[in-house]
């Protein structure tokens, strides 16, 4: 059994869940909400694509994150791994396609929000410009990095935390900090932030995955 077919069958676990239903439906229509609540608050039109970007990288992110943590936490308890590692499976493999199982579908709650957001923008505002679409395509990067660090220290934390309540502790006090990182370049104003958005993901994500495999190497099942 390979990463690619671990990968789909927890992708149709994970995508027939009520979180990911709330991600795909939910998030464009809180973006929506927070559009119009700054719009009255403070009487700037600002691009809706840009509000539901920061919308699904903070709180899908978030999600991602502690059900990734708790998916884990909870089949470590159950035993669950006892039968997957009698098998001819490398356990780097059951991390990885958890990972972008999840990574895969919040990043289609990404697009449906960012896309959601762009239509209402041109509903509203008319015929949209060069600058509010690329304005929209580094929100849509920004929050694709964000998540991607997110899933990968849920992924982590999943794999280190001995109970869901610590595990749900750790993402919210620890992976959440650890998300942001992606915004640095943005936050310092460095040019061609959004290179080094995507740089520094990969590198974080890559860090936090490394990690989980190595520990989850060692665990005793």
């Amino acid at each position: 059994m390979k990463t690619g077919l671990l990968f789909v069958d927890e992708l149709r676990g994970f995508y027939k869940s009520k979180v990911m239903i709330f991600l795909w439906i939910g998030l464009p229509i809180i973006a929506l909400l927070f559009r119009f609540i700054s719009v009255s608050s403070s009487g700037q039109n600002i691009p809706f694509a840009l509000i539901s970007a920061l919308v699904v990288s903070s709180i899908g992110g978030t999600l991602a994150s502690v059900m990734l943590a708790v998916f884990i936490i909870n089949e470590k308890n159950r035993h669950v791994y006892d039968l997957f590692l009698i098998r001819p499976l490398k356990r780097r493999d059951i991390i990885l396609a958890k990972f972008f199982s999840v990574y895969t579908c919040v990043a289609i709650a990404s697009f449906i929000a960012v896309l959601a957001g762009m239509i209402t923008d041109y509903v509203t505002v008319g015929a949209l410009s060069s600058a509010v679409l690329s304005n929209a395509g580094q929100s849509l990067v920004t929050s694709l990095s964000m998540i991607a660090v997110a899933c990968a220290a849920g992924v982590l934390i999943g794999v280190a935390s001995p109970t869901v309540l610590v595990g749900a502790i750790l993402v919210i006090y620890g992976g959440n900090q650890i998300s942001v990182i992606p915004l640095l370049p943005t936050l310092l104003g460095i040019q061609e932030a959004t290179v080094f958005t995507i740089g520094l993901a990969v590198a974080v994500a890559v860090g936090l995955l490394s990690a989980a495999v190595a520990l989850f190497e060692r665990k005793q099942f």
